[in-house]
């Protein structure tokens, strides 16, 4: 996979080849930004987190953490999205999570050493702020930054309670749905997913799948390609899962 990113200067990243315009952190969309991870801290006090970031532009889908290996920083999406997947024992590939802005990934493994849960790769023109422990520790105290971790921890377990549900509770056709509305979102309406990814994730057939989606399509609700997944009617794909 070509990495596909295009990297900004930031505070010591070196030489640019050619001139470049400075990327403040406010051209990159961060003044209003709120992320879990910076709770409590006033607006300077988050800028001035940011300034000292490296900002990084992906054009392309970009793997920027691996499972099983370190994770060399942390990063904050700015704008767009990162899947977050994984390979079970039985090397089947799970997408765990569509993260969107304001989310944090690397983090955990950053400040526990421990290696990579999973593999992060960008969808295409995401921007994140890329950062150390050292400097995520030198601007948020220590007892915000813990009760920051635990309130993050806190809605990934709510999330895992939600797809504990989903996996045990609802029938085929309604998880496929919902799994279509937890990887999509207004801004975001295309899942770069494929029906073998879709399979494994909602726990049934491809066939189920096929079926599913095909149903979906013909009635306006969905439109699909190659590995791609386009939400076009929300609230009629939640009336659907309803309706299963």
């Amino acid at each position: 996979m070509s990495n596909g990113i295009d990297y900004v200067p930031g505070p010591a990243a070196g030489r640019a080849k050619r001139p470049v315009a400075p990327v403040t952190a406010r051209a990159i969309g961060v003044r209003t930004l709120l992320p879990d991870l910076l709770k409590g801290l006033t607006e300077a006090e988050r800028m001035a987190f940011y300034a000292e970031c490296t900002p990084r532009i992906c054009r392309t889908a970009t793997e920027i953490l691996r499972q099983d290996e370190p994770a060399p920083s942390g990063f904050l999406i700015i704008e767009g999205r990162i899947q977050i997947t994984f390979v079970d024992c039985d090397g089947n590939l799970v997408i765990a999570h569509v993260a969107c802005p304001g989310e944090v990934v690397g983090e955990i493994e950053l400040l526990s050493g421990k290696t990579c849960a999973a593999t992060c790769t960008t969808l295409p023109n995401t921007t994140l702020l890329v950062f150390s422990a050292a400097l995520l520790t030198k601007h948020v105290p220590t007892e915000m930054l813990l009760r920051n971790f635990a309130g993050i921890l806190h809605s990934r377990l709510m999330r895992d309670n939600r797809l504990q549900s989903i996996a045990q509770f609802y029938p085929a056709e309604a998880r496929i749905c919902l799994h279509l509305m937890n990887l999509t979102n207004e801004d975001q309406p295309e899942a770069l997913i494929s029906q073998g990814q879709l399979a494994i994730l909602s726990g049934c057939s491809r066939q189920t799948v096929n079926r599913t989606l095909n149903d979906l399509r013909a009635q306006g609700i969905i439109e699909m390609g190659r590995g791609v997944i386009r939400v076009i009617d929300a609230t009629r794909l939640e009336a659907s899962r309803l309706l299963d």
